[in-house]
């Protein structure tokens, strides 16, 4: 996949480069994005599988997020270079001479064809191997198919002589990275802050269809995947500790298969049993 991505970027680069296009150059970018997120990806997916030790008892999967911020930075700090440069053609209005060949087409047409074979491979393997990475990589990728094939249309209309289609094509290359730059940076923010990975009502809807359980208390949960975690109190209408026991281990199962959350903590507790003398100290109370 790495080195799939390496050599779109360098071909579009250099289609880019010879005929003179801010609209190719701006998508070559955008695949370089692509890329960068494999290189990431690789080295975070090791770091961040390392086992938990004394200093970070919990592993190491906010490396990740972290991670994600470089790529963020560096994927707005491009969409901004560039859009600068449309913008600056647009408001002077100058026509620039584009050299466009039947090998420009030739070359955008292959890297697409190269992205969507990317993007087979990575959703098969993801769904193999059950990797929200490389699924959500698949998901970038197809975005920057997307891209290309608005690029393609642009270097028709150019190619008919509609010049001023090559900074407005690349602006819509730019906000295209903007978007995927600030999906990249919310993601990251909501791991780092340990937002909720499931709805705390879905975790009770599901305690409570066991008939055992007449109350769900303390309900947590966070990451995702085998760095997910979920906690939940579970209150049980009888004191038999294995039966309770057996219906935890299945709502366990249950929440694995259906949020794939690797790590689940369930509390016991017996429901209270009010004796006769604590119902009468309430009434005597009240």
């Amino acid at each position: 996949m790495l080195v799939a991505n390496l050599a779109v970027v360098v071909a579009k680069a250099l289609a880019g480069w010879w005929a003179g296009s801010l609209a190719v150059l701006s998508d070559a970018v955008h695949s370089l994005t692509d890329a960068a997120n494999n290189l990431v990806g690789i080295w975070l997916i090791r770091a961040a599988a390392k086992p938990p030790d004394r200093e970070h008892p919990y592993g190491h999967a906010k490396l990740e997020p972290i991670g994600a911020f470089v790529v963020s930075a560096v994927m707005g700090v491009v969409a901004y270079e560039i859009g600068r440069e449309a913008v600056l053609r647009l408001w002077a209005g100058a026509t620039v001479s584009l050299a466009l060949t039947p090998l420009t087409f030739a070359v955008m047409l292959g890297t697409l064809a190269v992205n969507l074979l990317v993007v087979w491979y990575e959703r098969r393997a993801g769904q193999q191997l059950g990797s929200p990475f490389l699924l959500a990589d698949a998901q970038h990728t197809l975005s920057d198919v997307y891209v290309t094939v608005g690029v393609l249309v642009g270097l028709v209309g150019m190619w008919f002589g509609w010049t001023w289609l090559d900074p407005v094509v690349s602006l819509a290359v730019v906000a295209a990275v903007g978007w995927g730059a600030y999906h990249v940076l919310v993601t990251a923010i909501n791991e780092l802050m340990d937002t909720a990975a499931v709805e705390d009502e879905r975790l009770i809807a599901l305690a409570r269809q066991h008939p055992d359980v007449v109350e769900v208390r303390h309900v947590r949960s966070r990451g995702r995947g085998a760095y997910g975690f979920a906690e939940l109190t579970l209150v049980f209408r009888h004191d038999d500790l294995r039966r309770a026991h057996a219906t935890s281990d299945l709502l366990e199962t249950q929440i694995r298969q259906m949020y794939g959350l690797a790590h689940i903590t369930i509390h016991l507790e017996p429901a209270e049993v009010r004796t006769p003398g604590d119902v009468k100290a309430e009434e005597l109370s009240a």
